[in-house]
C-alpha cells in the first residue's frame, strides 16, 4: 500500500541550489544539483527518500490509453510514474494545482523522475511510491475499454518510458495524451518535438482525468495521417 503521513512545516523546504527553471502558466519547476548540500531541516527526508530533485505544481495526471491514471505531469514538463495498481492512492493524494516536492533520480534531458516519494506541500502529506508487485492487480485493469478517437494540436510535452527512457507519448494542446504503440520505431519516436503540429487517430478513453489515445495513425494534420507500425521511420 502507498503510505501517507503528515509532515511538519519545517520539513517542507527547498533544498540545494536551483539549476533549472521553466516558467509555465501554473508556476515553475526547479531541480537541484547532486553536489548541493541540503539544509539541516531537510536531512531527514533525504535519508529516507533520497535526494530532492524537483519541485513544482501538478498540471495533470498521466493516463494510459484506457484512461487509467499512472503518473503526474508537473507544469514545465517534469513527469513521473507510479504503478497503475496505485492509481486510487495517487488520485487521493494529489490534485492539479498542488505544489509538490519530488525525491528520487532525475533524468534532466528527458524531464523524467524515477520517484521514491512525493511530498504534497499544499496538503502537507507524503506519498511513498510503491513497487508494482507490492500491490494486487485491480479488477478495473481487466475491464477498462477503449473507443475510436481522434486528436489534433501542437505538442506541449513529451512523455518518456519510466524504464527505457524512450519517448512513449506526448501531450497535445487540445489536452489529449497520445501514446505510441509498442512496436513504433525509435526513429519515429525521436522525430517529434515540442511546438510541432500533430494529428492522431486510434483507440482511447475520455474520463474525468482527461483523454488519452493510442495512435494507430499519425501525421502533421488530419489530412496526412499514415499508419503507425514498425516500418514507419518518420512522417512524410
Amino acid at each position: 500500500m502507498a503510505k501517507m503521513h503528515r509532515v511538519n512545516d519545517s520539513t517542507i523546504v527547498m533544498l540545494g541550489v536551483m539549476i533549472g527553471c521553466v516558467a509555465g502558466p501554473g508556476g515553475a519547476f526547479v531541480v537541484r544539483t547532486a553536489e548541493s548540500a541540503p539544509p539541516a531541516e531537510a536531512t531527514h527526508h533525504d535519508q529516507i527518500h533520497g535526494n530532492l530533485v524537483a519541485e513544482g505544481t501538478v498540471e495533470r495526471f498521466i493516463l494510459d490509453p484506457r484512461g487509467e491514471v499512472e503518473g503526474l505531469l508537473l507544469v514545465g514538463g517534469i513527469h513521473l510514474y507510479v504503478t497503475s495498481r496505485a492509481a486510487d492512492q495517487l488520485v487521493g493524494a494529489f490534485a492539479p494545482g498542488n505544489r509538490v516536492q519530488v525525491y528520487g533520480r532525475l533524468f534532466a534531458d528527458e524531464r523524467l523522475v524515477q520517484a521514491d516519494a512525493v511530498i504534497n506541500v499544499t496538503a502537507g502529506t507524503t506519498f511513498t511510491v510503491p513497487l508494482r508487485l507490492d500491490l494486487p492487480m485491480q479488477e478495473q485493469e481487466r475491464t477498462l475499454s477503449m473507443t475510436e478517437m481522434t486528436a489534433a494540436g501542437t505538442i506541449r510535452a513529451l512523455f518518456y518510458h519510466p524504464l527505457k527512457r524512450i519517448v512513449q507519448g506526448m501531450l497535445l494542446s487540445d489536452g489529449t495524451q497520445v501514446r505510441f504503440p509498442p512496436d513504433a520505431s525509435q526513429t519515429l519516436r525521436q522525430s517529434f518535438h515540442i511546438g510541432e503540429p500533430v494529428a492522431a487517430r486510434g483507440n482511447g478513453t475520455t474520463n474525468r482525468f482527461g483523454r488519452a489515445v493510442e495512435a494507430l495513425a499519425i501525421g502533421r494534420s488530419s489530412r496526412t495521417l499514415v499508419p503507425v507500425d514498425a516500418s514507419l521511420q518518420r512522417l512524410p
